[in-house]
């Protein structure tokens, strides 16, 4: 869902929500993966997503926590190589074993 009226920026953009459910995506399909709980996510906004964009989510693992099978991630956006989001997500990952 893109913004209706043009923000203070001069021209529509994306909803914060939309390049954040790519970090969701990233985590169920990717790392850790199909079957991972997401518990937290904590993502700061750093520069505006526009219509047409390509964003590109990644995560990596920072922390395997055992105690409860938690994993924690930092996570980012990007379009055209310049961060537009960034942060961190802890899942917990189903087999037991942190990922």
């Amino acid at each position: 869902q893109y913004m209706k009226e043009k923000s203070n920026l001069g021209e529509r953009i994306a909803h914060g929500a939309l390049p954040a459910s790519y970090i969701s995506a990233v985590l169920g399909n990717d790392l850790p993966g199909p079957g991972a709980v997401f518990l937290e996510l904590n993502l700061k906004f750093v520069r505006p997503v526009r219509i047409g964009d390509t964003v590109t989510s990644t995560a990596e693992v920072s922390e395997m926590i055992e105690r409860g099978c938690r994993v924690r991630l930092t996570v980012k956006g990007e379009v055209g190589g310049k961060t537009v989001m960034r942060g961190e997500a802890t899942v917990m990952v189903p087999s037991g074993k942190p990922a």
